[in-house]
Parts: C-alpha cells; sequence; structure tokens
C-alpha cells in the first residue's frame, strides 16, 4: 500500500505519543483540565479540574492557583511550594497531569476530507493532525504547507509526504505546535480527451508520460491509436500550443492531452 493510500483512509489509526507538543514541554492553557494529588494528603486529591480563563484552578486549602503558560511539572511545582509557603505541608510532591488538552489548537485546511481546528494532543506531529482531518484527499496534493508564526511573520515550510516514510533518508515527521496551520494544496492535474474510455481531469504524478496518461483515462477507444498524439500545452500569452507527443512523453501541470483515431 502507497502512503497516498494510507492517508487516503479516513479510518487511518494515530497514536497519542508520550513526546512534546513542541520543542519544548506542553504548556497549560484555558480548557486544559489536569489532575492534582499530594503523596500521603489523598484528602487533597483532585482527579479532574479545569483551568479558568484566568489560567487558574481552584485546590483545596490553597483555592485559585494560576498555573496557566507553566508545563505540567512546573505547576506541580507551583502548587507544592504553595502549599509549603501556606505551612499546610513541610515537603509536599505534587503530581499534576494533563486529563485532557483542549488549550492547545491548529488548523487544518485545504484539500483533506474534514478542514477545521482540532485540538492538538501531547506530541501531535503532522501525520497525527492529518489523520485527525480524515486525511488528504483525492484532490490533494502530495505537498503540504505548514504555515507557523516565527518572531510575528508567517513563516512556510514545504513538506513532501511521501519523504515522511522513504526508507532512506525519510523527511521528519514535525511536531505541530498552537496556532500552526496546516494547508494541503490541491494536486496539479491533466486533461485528457479523444479516443479514451474515460475521458476527464487526472492527477499528475511525478514523471508521468503519455503512454501512463493514457493508462489512467482507461486506455483507448477501439478506433484510438497513441501515434499522433497532440499535447495542447500553455504557452506565451496564455495561448495553447499543440506539440506532437510519443509514448515517452512527459506530462506536465494543465496539459491537454488529445488522443485520435486511427485511419485502419
Amino acid at each position: 500500500m502507497s502512503i497516498r493510500d494510507l492517508l487516503l483512509l479516513t479510518g487511518f489509526v494515530f497514536a497519542l505519543t508520550l513526546g512534546q507538543a513542541n520543542a519544548g514541554e506542553y504548556m497549560l492553557g484555558t480548557g486544559d483540565i489536569v489532575s492534582v494529588s499530594v503523596y500521603g494528603h489523598p484528602e487533597l486529591e483532585v482527579k479532574a479540574v479545569e483551568v479558568d480563563a484566568k489560567g487558574e484552578v481552584v485546590l483545596p486549602l490553597l483555592g485559585y492557583v494560576a498555573i496557566g503558560g507553566m508545563s505540567p511539572t512546573g505547576a506541580g511545582k507551583a502548587v507544592a511550594a504553595k502549599l509549603k509557603e501556606g505551612g499546610f505541608i513541610l515537603k509536599p510532591y505534587v503530581n499534576l497531569l494533563v486529563v485532557k488538552y483542549d488549550s492547545q489548537q491548529a488548523v487544518v485546511l485545504g484539500q483533506v476530507n474534514k478542514p477545521g481546528q482540532y485540538v492538538l494532543q501531547r506530541g501531535s506531529r503532522l501525520t497525527d493532525l492529518l489523520a485527525q482531518a480524515g486525511g488528504v484527499s483525492p484532490t490533494g496534493a502530495n505537498t503540504v504547507i505548514l504555515q507557523r508564526d516565527q518572531g510575528g511573520k508567517r513563516v512556510d515550510t514545504s513538506i513532501r509526504l511521501d519523504g515522511l516514510f522513504a526508507s532512506t533518508s525519510p523527511v521528519t515527521d514535525p511536531p505541530i505546535a498552537s496556532g500552526d496551520v496546516i494547508y494541503v494544496p490541491q494536486a496539479s492535474v491533466f486533461y485528457i480527451e479523444g479516443e479514451v474510455q474515460k475521458p476527464g481531469a487526472y492527477r499528475l504524478e511525478p514523471g508521468m508520460t503519455l503512454l501512463q496518461a493514457i493508462a489512467l483515462g482507461g486506455g483507448l477507444t477501439r478506433r484510438g491509436t497513441d501515434r499522433g498524439a497532440e499535447i495542447h500545452r500553455p504557452g506565451s500569452g496564455n495561448q495553447l500550443e499543440a506539440i506532437a507527443a510519443g509514448k515517452d512523453a512527459l506530462i506536465r501541470a494543465n496539459d491537454v492531452i488529445d488522443i485520435g483515431q486511427s485511419l485502419f
């Protein structure tokens, strides 16, 4: 099964890994739900508390504690410091875990089956987001654009999907950060008409030849011949130029292939 077939499967299975959502640890924000436990003090355990709009959670003894913008590890240390400063526990050991990730989101747009905004899980990567979006649609390109804000400027990075799964020198599956936009452009197409079984528009693959294009069009009709085939290609001034093409002629984006009738 090709990589494109994998990405087209809407049932593509993705795992929630134990990595980070970006180069650092996940940063807590509004909407995240966390659990808090204090070693040796089960009465202080909170199984699920939501980070509010101010980045705070309500905990026993402490009331409101600000943890927004902190990593889970840092937030646990902040809670421990509050318990110690308040004189509640001399040496508190606090374990703070994220139950649900809701504050970090990215957008998937373009030629995917379910474009929209998606919540990032811890360790979310490009392929995870594409899977959540239902995979690349049949009209999607093999290259996606990762748009990210860096220092107030939008930076676009092109990533080839087939490179992610290459056996030699694979492309890194990049981690996705909150605010990222993943855009899947429309694939390049060509058109074939005349004496083929299924004339129409078809997806252009790298290195495609006239013979392969005819095969995509269902093959020749009983009256068709590849001899004397013409490619009408956009030229100067957006005028179509007629080019005689042999079986091994390379097809370009937006070519219109005309397959004629055999004289016999």
